[in-house]
């Protein structure tokens, strides 16, 4: 059901294999979206197979994607009135409800509550990173309306 357990299974093969030919980071940059930090990439591979040293990279990344998508918003936000505000807004409220749901989820296809941990939070930073971008786009074009 789940393709690709990216970070648990980069985990287990750092750790497994002492001259692995990829680090971490560069399992993850292949699967990760547009916009992630080169500093947490560093991160990554700075922590190795410390999950704990892991959950930090994960933390301070998903503040770095929800300051992105913050400012996006605010920044659309400013540039529509009306029925697209309006739709922004509920789009909005509806993608925040939907990323809820999804971590519950994949909460629970995990048997492994420090795999689960660290994979529902490293989806987590990809959509905030999907969504900062989405944003990022939106205020391009209403730049140019």
């Amino acid at each position: 059901m789940v393709k690709t357990l990216t970070l648990s299974l980069a985990l287990l093969a750092a750790a497994f294999t002492a001259n692995a030919a990829e680090s971490t980071s560069q399992v993850i940059k292949r699967q990760a979206p547009a916009g992630i930090t080169a500093g947490f990439y560093t991160c990554v591979d700075k922590a190795g197979s410390d999950t704990g040293a892991l959950g930090t990279c994960l933390n301070g990344e998903k503040a770095k994607q929800d300051a992105r998508l913050n400012t996006a918003y605010k920044a659309l936000t400013a540039k529509l009135s009306g029925k697209p505000k309006d739709n922004l807004v509920a789009a909005e409220r509806t993608w925040l409800q939907l990323q809820k749901d999804t971590s519950v989820f994949e909460t629970s296809l995990y048997p492994d509550d420090t795999v689960a941990d660290l994979q529902v939070a490293q989806s987590e930073v990809f959509r905030l990173a999907e969504r900062a971008n989405a944003l990022e786009h939106y205020v391009t074009i209403a730049d140019n309306l």
